[in-house]
């Protein structure tokens, strides 16, 4: 099996809502992120996630679900996938930055 990256940045919009609210949303969907047992990294503007690709299309999908139960009229999503045949972690990619 072959791990691939999924970088997702959640833009939910509440009609009325206050900033606050938008971050209640946001704070659910990262929750979930951690509820699936996968390896995550929250960024100032978006969360890396590690999987499966059909796991990480899945995250992608509940993702806006929860926006949606939490009350968003709409969701705008940036996701980025890197996804290599023999696989690709998140700790390729970033290890040598990390102190």
């Amino acid at each position: 099996m072959a791990l691939a990256n999924l970088d997702i940045q959640i833009l939910p919009s509440l009609e009325g809502g206050t900033e606050k609210d938008k971050y209640r949303v946001i704070d659910a969907v990262i929750e979930y992120i951690q509820g699936t047992g996968l390896k995550y990294e929250v960024g100032a503007l978006g969360t890396a996630v590690e999987g499966e690709f059909e796991e990480l299309l899945e995250v992608l999908k509940k993702s806006q679900e929860i926006c949606f139960t939490y009350g968003a009229d709409r969701v705008c999503t940036v996701a980025k996938f890197d996804h290599k045949k023999e696989g690709i972690t998140i700790d390729e990619k970033v290890a040598k930055f990390r102190k």
